[in-house]
């Protein structure tokens, strides 16, 4: 079930990013997820900015599963949304940490620069910070 964000060094030049649907240059860092595109689990590519641009803090619309844990989210319960135009992947607020490790090593973000963040309750936050607090600390 763990699926999270991850890095590397882009093997070749043939990966296109998912969002702008541009190049991702050979040794350019990129961020991807497994997700199932036309039939099969694929990995999606993004460049890390435009990766970046894709969180979103939102709520749960239906039932769901984190996709790090497995965990079932309820309805109207807060999670972090990945890139849902290009991989539909979701998380818990306690395991979104855990999921974007190996992007935030590379390209530290504030939870306060996620868009939807103004959106969470306090304790919500807090539950985010609890998890991230001494990542983002640096940031």
């Amino acid at each position: 079930m763990v699926k999270k964000v991850k890095v590397e060094k882009a093997k070749s030049d043939k990966s296109s990013c998912k969002k702008c649907q541009k190049k991702i240059s050979f040794d350019e860092l990129r961020a991807g997820v497994d997700c199932w595109m036309g039939g099969r689990t694929v990995t999606a590519w993004l460049h890390m900015k435009c990766m970046s641009e894709c969180f979103k803090f939102d709520r749960c619309k239906g039932k769901g599963k984190c996709k790090l844990s497995g965990d079932t989210m309820e309805k109207g319960e807060a999670r972090l949304e990945l890139a849902r135009e290009y991989t539909g992947i979701f998380f818990k607020l306690k395991h979104s940490h855990s999921a974007l490790a190996d992007f935030l090593k590379e390209k530290a973000m504030k939870p306060q620069a996620i868009k939807g963040y103004s959106e969470l309750s306090p304790e919500e936050k807090s539950q985010l910070w609890k998890t991230a607090k001494a990542h983002f600390r640096r940031a």
